[in-house]
């Protein structure tokens, strides 16, 4: 989860800044090396080169590191409310969103993550329940917006009470059987030549279904 939750300071960034980005990278590659138990705010600290006293002045405990590592991996890839914007064509706007979604739920760290929180959640399900606030929920949230927005412009016709439920929809069906492969090893990559053709079949399969009728 490094590349995203800890962007390379850049000169002139204020000090404060750069401190907390080399927190959330050092606490990203302990988490994924040891998991949520294994890691301490003091090897947190020495990981990022600073005091524990200044972990703590950014992050309150590591529930909330946690969760601002698992944050700054989704929002890398496009998903908060502000960044899931509107296109005038919607194919290619869904297609946007399956796409960085997939790219999201596909990547190596995330893969990797997934692995470690599915280890620790029999005995400690509080870091389940931190994982799917600060990732899966967030993500559908941005995807529910952006439908919600579809719908009001009378683009898209999902029943009331049913948005969130699209949204998963869409979700889930990029994902298909690719996620699960990659969890359990039995492959290491999706290709593109393989991925794409399916997105977009998923893409036109969710309008087929929401279209208005008028568009149908």
């Amino acid at each position: 989860m490094t590349e995203s939750a800890a962007p390379a300071a850049r000169a002139g960034r204020p000090k404060s800044e750069a401190k907390a980005e080399a927190i959330l990278g050092a606490a990203a590659e302990l988490f994924l090396a040891n998991g949520f138990q294994g890691t301490s705010m003091d090897a947190v600290a020495q990981g990022a080169g600073v005091s524990k006293q200044t972990v703590y002045s950014h992050f309150a405990n590591k529930e909330e590191l946690f969760k601002a590592c698992i944050g700054a991996k989704v929002a890398g890839y496009g998903f908060d409310e502000a960044a899931v914007v509107d296109d005038d064509d919607l194919r290619a706007a869904l297609l946007a969103i399956a796409r960085r979604f997939v790219d999201l739920l596909f990547d190596p760290d995330v893969v990797a993550m997934h692995r470690v929180v599915m280890g620790e959640a029999a005995t400690q399900p509080r870091i389940a329940s931190l994982f799917f606030d600060s990732g899966p929920r967030q993500t559908k949230a941005a995807v529910r917006a952006f439908l919600q927005r579809q719908v009001d412009k009378g683009r898209l016709d999902i029943a009331p009470g049913r948005v969130l439920y699209a949204a998963v929809q869409l979700l889930n069906m990029a994902i298909g059987m690719y996620q699960l492969q990659l969890l359990l090893g039995l492959r290491a990559a999706i290709d593109d030549a393989e991925l794409q053709p399916h997105l977009e079949q998923v893409v036109d399969d969710f309008l087929t279904l929401y279209a208005p009728s008028h568009a149908r």
